[in-house]
């Protein structure tokens, strides 16, 4: 209990003087505040009013009677009425009026029910402990009731917080409840327009290669039945042939020969290109065997082959190409000179997730060191990416996918003459500086795209995506100009820094141009970095 005992001394005005002395002894004690109209009415205060509010607020009520009290009549009768009339309200047992007596006088009959206290003569002071002792009484009793009253709404506050808590936690259930069904109708709705474009792309897909399938059966008719009867065509025939180019185009012819000789001509079952000790598995330069005549193409310039892995080699002719740059503040590309290189395929494409993902699945390769991109949280491995560059491989890794399907990492000449031609390009497309829709380059996508998405980008070759998306791994050490093939650079068991090619997504202007060299350890590997395969003739 944090405050005193509330007494109040009710006297008369002639008592005041043994009444001072019994309110000085009560404070003494420590633990009591006695109340004496004379200590604590202030000075303006309505007294009647004070002293009923004095009263009422009291633990204890000590009436002080001597024979002058009780005969006096006015405000102490009233007061003792009072008192006597709170005290019956409380309950049963409590100690609330205490009559005392200052001298030998009779007790009002209204308070002869409650034992009273004689305080004058030899039994003063020991009547003063047994006041005392009541007092005590009441303190602890009230202590024991305020205890009670404390943990009353203590319990109540736990309740109270222990609603608030179970509330709390419905509403966050409830809300937890609530947003994973949105989340899950998000993903089923994500999920289901996935789905959808997946089947139409499939469906697109398949609608394009019935098509090309119905051309290449009409044009593998007509090549055939001028094969078979090519002395009586003439003139007429030579002309008929040169429409169907106009029709379909050289490139497309060239592109899907082999499919319609097989199923028009007599052929090889295993064509190959067998110009080097080297074997290609090739899908246009194969020996045609009609009836009468052997027909044979030669590889050239716009001429293609299929490799192992299906991927689209592209031949690249021998001859002089201009290699390095002049103008470039970077001192590595210099001097800008004109180098021979023999004849070479290149993929016409970086390798993709899925390409490398059977050379994985064939535990040649290892996987990617990362499975994202930079976006992606989940990019290798999911067929939604299967088209887009592989990315997270470390040049052994490239180097390992390559002599899988029989090819290698082009050199770094190789790599140039492929993207710019045997003119001084600057870009694969020409001098124009590089712009959006061309390639994917300076952070426009903000992440890798799908391979051969730029056809306005191509080189003179049609190999895509020389400039941006990924950088390439080549094959030679990082040295400097001029390029001799058998200076060392070409040690493919050195642990020097290789140099990679093409700039990425990520790269700047200056970044993406032909000549633009960057050097990097080959045991290491990032999201900007991926490659593609080349071989001799």
């Amino acid at each position: 209990m944090t405050r005193p005992l509330r007494v109040f001394l009710c006297h008369a005005s002639q008592d005041k003087l043994v009444v001072h002395e019994l309110f000085t002894a009560l404070k003494t004690e420590g633990w009591i505040d006695p109340w004496l109209d004379k200590a604590k009415i202030l000075p303006g205060k309505d007294w009647r009013a004070v002293i009923e509010k004095a009263v009422e607020d009291a633990d204890v009520v000590i009436v002080c009677l001597s024979n002058q009290s009780v005969s006096k009549e006015g405000f102490v009768q009233r007061e003792i009425k009072y008192a006597y009339d709170v005290a019956l309200e409380k309950p049963e047992e409590t100690i609330f009026l205490i009559p005392l007596r200052l001298d030998d006088c009779a007790v009002p009959r209204g308070l002869r029910s409650f034992h009273w206290v004689n305080y004058f003569g030899f039994e003063k002071e020991e009547s003063y402990f047994d006041l005392l002792k009541a007092l005590k009484e009441r303190y602890e009793q009230i202590l024991s009731l305020e205890e009670e009253e404390l943990k009353r709404k203590q319990l109540d506050q736990q309740e109270k917080e222990e609603k608030a808590r179970k509330l709390a936690a419905e509403l966050y259930e409830r809300e937890k409840i609530a947003r994973e069904e949105n989340e899950k109708e998000e993903r089923e709705k994500n999920e289901k327009i996935s789905r959808e474009k997946q089947e139409r792309e499939a469906k697109k897909k398949e609608a394009q290669h019935l098509k090309r399938k119905k051309q290449r059966e009409f044009v593998g008719r007509i090549l055939n039945s001028f094969s078979l009867n090519s002395r009586r065509l003439g003139i007429g025939g030579i002309i008929f042939i040169g429409l169907i180019f106009l029709l379909f185009g050289r490139n497309y012819l060239f592109t899907n020969l082999f499919d319609w000789s097989n199923a028009s001509l007599t052929g090889t079952s295993q064509p190959q290109v067998s110009t080097s000790t080297e074997s290609v598995t090739s899908t246009q330069f194969q020996t045609i065997n009609p009836i009468s005549t052997t027909f044979t193409l030669i590889p050239g310039i716009d001429s293609i082959a299929t490799g192992e892995d299906e991927m689209i080699l592209i031949y690249i002719p021998a001859g002089e190409f201009t290699i390095g740059s002049q103008s470039s503040s970077q001192p590595d590309e210099q001097p800008m000179y004109t180098l021979y290189l023999n004849a070479f395929w290149i993929d016409q494409t970086e390798i993709t997730n899925r390409l490398y993902k059977k050379c994985v699945d064939a535990d040649v390769c290892s996987p990617p060191i990362l499975k994202k991109s930079f976006i992606q949280k989940l990019y290798y491995g999911i067929s939604q990416f299967d088209d887009y560059p592989v990315i997270y491989v470390n040049w052994n890794m490239a180097t390992a996918y390559c002599a899988w399907v029989g090819r290698r990492l082009p050199t770094e000449a190789e790599w140039e003459k492929a993207a710019r031609g045997e003119d001084a390009l600057i870009y694969p497309w020409g001098n124009e500086p590089p712009k959006k829709g061309r390639l994917n380059y300076n952070k426009i996508y903000h992440d890798t795209t799908e391979v051969g998405n730029f056809a306005g980008g191509n080189s003179i070759y049609g190999v895509f995506d020389m400039a941006g998306n990924v950088s390439e791994w080549v094959s030679s050490l990082y040295q400097p100009y001029p390029y001799y093939a058998n200076d060392g650079r070409e040690n493919l068991s050195s642990l020097d820094d290789r140099v990679v090619r093409g700039g990425s997504w990520d790269s700047s202007d200056d970044f993406v141009r032909v000549s633009n060299r960057e050097r990097f350890d080959p045991t290491l590997n990032n999201v900007y970095t991926g490659f593609r395969c080349a071989r001799s003739e």
